[in-house]
């Protein structure tokens, strides 16, 4: 699934949807900040294919390097001890180790690893991010992707998107989290140096907060119980991994919910928090919303996939 990208410094990212499906454009130049030339979400019902090539083809991407991304309960990401295999051997030993793991079955699915940073106390067993995502999902993003972007090479999923957007981030030199909200829940990855440490799915269902639900007023959010959860990963962070801890919480994607939060959260904690702004740390060609909601911060995070970034 995760495949080396190619050497072109354009790349699109692509994350599909019920009835939708959003759009990134990211180009690099070497000492330049990456620029952002596209990134919307369009609303396009049953049929994503005829609107995803017409755009892909307006803004000449159709051949340039693509990625895809799985989500939702088409994958899962554990963490399981590092078998002492020979690396030609590892994806065979890992898909035996998840067999009790993931709640589908192994057998129907593709498999990958990505290393986990050594823990302070050496003595314990190295562990490994173990990946694995259903075939269908990986199919059904292949077969609507392959036709339209001729350049489609890799599959990434949320905590990698996100852990590429916050490798472009000045905080990352000494670690950062980033908080990502969707429907329901939210994702927090806590990065330092390009590589991720932790991350965590985080129930929001419970205690009166939903960020998107739009009558949603700043105090109706348990900003208490979530800032208490938050700073459990950051201790679990700092002490496992013998780290400074970390100042900087960044919430995304920049809507109005996020912006509410993150006013209630510093009330509860002493952490620096923003919300991604894309202008600052991005050179931005195009107005207009940019990773406004989930699925286009997804596509944001899969163009921003780069080889120099660990992955």
């Amino acid at each position: 699934m995760f495949k080396k990208s190619g050497r072109s410094n354009a790349r699109s990212g692509i994350a599909l949807a019920d009835g939708s499906f959003a759009l990134a454009v990211v180009r690099r130049e070497a000492g330049s900040k990456p620029a952002i030339e596209y990134c919307a979400t369009h609303a396009v019902g049953a049929d994503i294919a005829p609107e995803l090539k017409a755009t892909l083809d307006k803004l000449g991407v159709a051949r340039a390097p693509a990625c895809g991304v799985v989500d939702g309960d088409d994958y899962q990401l554990v963490q399981v001890e590092a078998p002492e295999v020979l690396p030609s051997e590892m994806r065979a030993a890992i898909r035996w180790k998840l067999k009790d793991a993931i709640n589908f079955n192994v057998d129907e699915a593709s498999v990958d690893v990505f290393e986990i940073p050594e823990p302070a106390r050496r003595t314990q067993a190295k562990m490994l991010f173990a990946v694995a995502a259903r075939d269908s999902a990986v199919k059904r993003i292949s077969t609507m992707l392959k036709p339209h972007a001729k350049g489609f090479n890799a599959i990434d999923i949320p905590e990698l998107c996100l852990r590429n957007i916050t490798a472009c981030l000045p905080q990352d030199a000494k670690g950062v989290a980033m908080l990502a909200l969707r429907e329901g829940s939210a994702q927090l990855v806590i990065t330092r140096q390009g590589v991720v440490h932790v991350t965590r799915h985080i129930d929001t269902r419970g205690g009166g907060f939903n960020p998107h639900k739009q009558a949603q007023k700043s105090n109706d959010i348990d900003a208490g119980a979530l800032a208490l959860e938050l700073q459990r990963s950051l201790d679990y962070y700092e002490s496992h991994y013998d780290q400074t801890p970390i100042g900087d919480l960044v919430i995304a994607p920049a809507h109005e919910q996020a912006h509410k939060l993150a006013a209630a959260l510093k009330e509860e904690s002493s952490l620096r928090i923003s919300v991604l702004d894309l202008r600052e740390h991005f050179s931005v060609y195009k107005s207009g919303g940019l990773a406004t909601d989930w699925v286009s911060l997804m596509a944001l995070g899969a163009a921003l996939r780069h080889d120099g970034s660990g992955s």
